[in-house]
């Protein structure tokens, strides 16, 4: 499931809106939360999703909502790169292959392939940050994302961190899961 949703940013009130306020999201630092699901959570889980939504539409800023339950019918880069691009309603960024592809594409291996995308996607992050508007993706079910899949979030949050790009991100995953998370993301979310 790929939410994308964004609107005007030429306006924003300063606070930090629904979502800041939310008792049902763990805050594990100023930029990442978590949002635990079981049995008992039942309405409040859902109702908790759509008031960070709301709050951040209310401010005109942008939300992504990505399901990474396995199977995944692409990669989590492609996901988030196609969310991305459609927020923004423009064309995707320009960008150069490799010397070798431009006469040959049949050469790309899935590395290169996979090293491009990366490319354009980092491109993207930061040609869309803006740090007057709440920006939040909501990462659905991590816990039952594979190990591949976690690698590649917890490599977009330190890129993120490294750059300095304004993003909150919200986690959902099973109040019982913490063992499915792998070690890299786990220290990332300060899961302990």
């Amino acid at each position: 499931m790929v939410q994308a949703v964004a609107l005007q940013r030429n306006r924003l009130r300063g606070e930090r809106g629904g979502f800041g306020e939310s008792r049902a999201i763990h805050w594990q630092s100023r930029r990442i939360g978590l949002l635990y699901r079981n049995e008992q959570s039942g309405t409040e889980f859902w109702d908790t999703l759509e008031e960070v939504r709301e709050g951040v539409l209310d401010c005109e800023g942008q939300f992504i909502s990505l399901d990474l339950a396995e199977p995944l019918t692409e990669t989590f880069p492609e996901m988030f790169y196609a969310a991305l691009k459609n927020v923004r309603w423009e064309h995707s960024l320009s960008f150069s292959l490799p010397v070798i592809l431009q006469h040959n594409p049949r050469v790309a291996s899935p590395f290169l392939n996979q090293a491009i995308l990366w490319q354009r996607l980092c491109d993207l992050l930061i040609v869309d940050d803006e740090s007057s508007r709440k920006t939040v993706t909501i990462l659905e079910n991590i816990d039952q994302a594979s190990p591949a899949t976690q690698h590649e979030i917890a490599r977009l949050i330190r890129f993120h961190a490294a750059h300095g790009i304004h993003r909150t991100f919200v986690f959902t995953m099973d109040y019982h899961a913490c063992g499915q998370i792998i070690p890299e993301l786990r220290a990332i979310l300060d899961l302990s």
